[in-house]
């Protein structure tokens, strides 16, 4: 169609996106900083199984606690996108583990790097260009004197070769933006655009995992659960089995250069069951966004999708699923675009129509990502009490953890308040948080459908009042 579209980043958004864009015959190309053999990270992580289902993966069939199928890793021949051991029900442990609830979870432990390169593949085999080893710098644009993210039309962007140090100047109709948390091309925008600005340390987790050799049938093994051990250290802390022989251990922690070492979390779990064993295998350490969404995720010729646009689920750093079904989403918006060879806002605007107003994802994170920095400010005997006393209980914790926001009800939140009364601060912090919200996902449920520079920045007044930005 003429319609030439530059992606950034060779991540899960990224190339499914552009897969979708050149299987309608558009004009793709994606620009990787790393090489093919880096694509994705070194271990396992849990991704939504409807989004991986969404993007036309082939999903495996649950027998028990097992996944069969072809998709899933051959042990020990490790062929396969999907680990064998499933955890159709999540075991979730107060901080002292005093008190555990057990959830449905809705996740599959998917290989990274696997994921990644299938992908990438996939992408390349319907006519998507990609380039390795380059880097996008900025951007190229033009100001057009209008309000807000109007106020920028963007042309192309500048694009670095990392092997020769070249840079060039590549025009598009559209560029996303879709290379992580160090989001580069959208802060060379001009700041008035409301999408130059960064993250800051409390919308980050610092990560540690490891894949460890394990032996179930340890005599002196204490059993090892598929659990998250929730708001422990102000983050969380896990063991997922993989097979019969393998287990990952990690821990998540609110990101603290004088907080706890996640590692040290994790080091202490092992010492504590003898069946995992010394050898690792995989793993790795990083920093994880959790920090609410962007409140707009474009301007005429850019569009911003992933990490880049914090859209983790903020209970779990969980990113890969939100990365995917925004894609999917933003292809359709992209490819509607093209039919009418236009990049302006008040096309583009449709991405966000779907992530606020026609999707609870949205209204979901931004109300998830209040709680969560609510919870990180009560103390381990704090959070023990509501596991215990059933404030935070099953359903609400099954939410959380599969990024899901349920308002509770009046008859939970007076039996909340008779719970409460032997601890009259929490639940008064309890309280002013679910009521925050509430209001915060109620607000963003009103999110503008069309693009109206007047009305958005009203709408954006108050949500920055709602949400303490």
């Amino acid at each position: 169609m003429g319609y030439k579209i530059v992606v950034i980043g060779a991540g899960p958004g990224g190339t499914v996106l552009a897969r979708e864009l050149a299987l309608q015959g558009l004009d793709v190309s994606i620009f990787e900083k790393g090489r093919f053999d880096q694509l994705g990270h070194d271990w396992s992580d849990a991704v939504e199984r409807s989004a991986l289902e969404a993007a036309g993966l082939e999903m495996p069939a649950l027998e028990g606690l097992q996944w069969r199928g072809e998709p899933v890793k051959d042990f020990p021949g490790d062929q396969g996108v999907f680990e064998k051991h499933a955890v159709p029900r999540l075991q979730m442990f107060s901080p002292g583990l005093q008190s555990c609830k057990e959830v449905e979870f809705k996740m599959i432990t998917t290989d990274r790097r696997r994921l990644g390169k299938m992908l990438v593949e996939q992408a390349a085999s319907t006519g998507a260009r990609v380039y390795y080893r380059h880097e996008g710098e900025g951007l190229l644009f033009r100001e057009t004197g209008k309000k807000g993210p109007a106020g920028a039309e963007v042309l192309g962007a500048v694009i670095r070769d990392l092997d020769s140090g070249v840079k060039k100047e590549v025009e598009a109709d559209l560029v996303v933006e879709s290379c992580g948390f160090s989001p580069l091309l959208r802060k060379s925008l001009p700041a008035y655009t409301g999408l130059a600005g960064g993250f800051n340390d409390r919308d980050f987790a610092l990560v540690h995992r490891e894949v460890r050799r394990f032996d179930p049938e340890d005599p002196a093994n204490p059993a090892v659960p598929d659990h998250y051990r929730y708001g422990f250290n102000r983050g969380y802390q896990w063991s997922h089995i993989h097979n019969e022989e393998r287990i990952d251990v990690g821990a998540g922690v609110r990101y603290d250069p004088d907080g706890p070492d996640p590692r040290n979390i994790i080091e202490e779990f092992i010492a504590r069951h003898p069946a995992i064993k010394p050898e690792r295998l995989r793993g790795g350490r990083s920093l994880c966004i959790v920090g609410p969404p962007l409140d707009n995720f474009v301007c005429p010729g850019f569009l911003v999708i992933g990490d880049a646009a914090s859209t983790s689920v903020p209970t779990t750093g969980c990113g890969v699923g939100s990365s995917i079904l925004i894609a999917l989403w933003a292809a359709e918006v992209i490819a509607g675009a093209a039919r009418e060879n236009r990049n302006d806002l008040d096309k583009l605007w449709e991405i966000n129509k779907k992530f606020y107003r026609e999707s609870e994802r949205g209204p979901a994170f931004q109300a998830l990502a209040s709680l969560r920095m609510m919870l990180q400010e009560l103390s381990h005997e704090e959070i023990d009490y509501l596991f215990t006393a059933d404030l935070l209980d099953a359903s609400t914790l099954q939410d959380a953890v599969n990024g899901i926001f349920r308002p509770p009800a009046a008859g939970k939140k007076f039996r909340s308040f008779l719970s409460g009364v032997a601890r009259p601060r929490v639940l008064l912090s309890l309280s002013r948080a679910l009521a925050g919200a509430e209001r915060i996902y109620d607000h963003y449920q009103n999110y503008p459908a069309v693009w109206h520079a007047d009305e958005f920045a009203k709408w954006q007044t108050e949500a920055n009042k709602l949400t303490g930005r």
